[in-house]
């Protein structure tokens, strides 16, 4: 971009809006594929794979996300929406707000898909500690008793990780 200071704020705007569509986008494939990853029983190769992935993006995103600062800055906004709204109507405006439509619809659908992954992941926890318990055939403390009552310890025998040979 040749004439980056010249032209118009939709000029600056609009490739700006296509790219955070673009690395949203890709970030909410690859959460996708994470949450596939897990729903499967927790494939750990393919979780860990789908996570570097987003990783990746994440920092791609946070790196967009210090150019669109420094555009809002340069246009005196706090968001894109304020900015294109301060703008007069042509199409490339209504093509910006489609674009923010898009983004916005595409960023709770990249919400919903976290949220999922988040129980998948609690789902995973709670049967991962039930059978580590069930393992090292842990007891369950007393339910009822006085609080001034010596605590027991709740590991009998062997435990899981014992080194000795």
């Amino acid at each position: 971009m040749d004439n980056e200071n010249t032209g118009t704020p939709l000029d600056k705007i609009l490739p700006l809006l296509g790219k955070e569509l673009s690395l949203a986008l890709r970030l909410y494939e690859q959460a996708e594929m994470q949450r596939k990853a897990l729903k499967e029983h927790l494939n750990g190769k393919a979780v860990a794979e789908a996570t570097e992935a987003i990783n990746a993006t994440l920092r791609e995103l946070a790196a967009y996300e210090k150019e669109k600062a420094a555009l809002l800055a340069e246009l005196g906004a706090e968001t894109l929406e304020e900015a294109v709204g301060r703008l007069p109507y042509s199409k490339e405006k209504t093509r910006a707000r489609q674009q923010m439509q898009r983004l916005n619809s595409l960023l709770q659908k990249l919400k919903d898909v976290g949220e999922a992954s988040h129980g998948l992941l609690n789902h995973a926890m709670e049967y991962l500690t039930f059978s580590l318990n069930v393992m090292t055939a842990a007891a369950a403390s007393p339910a009822y008793g006085t609080p001034d009552a010596p605590q027991q310890s709740t590991t009998q025998g062997r435990k899981l990780l014992d080194t000795s040979v």
